[in-house]
């Protein structure tokens, strides 16, 4: 599925203190696998945030 045809963004989010690891992203996928990266990185336990975008509203 094409990223810009979903009504969702994503928020890949360090749940230890980190915060947010990018900016909101089309991409569910996208967004899972930066956070896979920060815990192999760094141990840290992650959360990934939804909303409808903006566009969409």
């Amino acid at each position: 599925m094409d990223a810009d045809y979903t009504d969702y963004e994503y928020l890949p989010e360090c749940k230890d203190g980190c915060g947010a690891l990018h900016d909101w992203m089309p991409s569910n996928e996208a967004a899972h696998a930066v956070c896979h990266n920060h815990e192999k990185q760094t141990g840290h336990t992650w959360r990934v945030q939804q909303r409808m975008r903006e566009d969409r509203r």
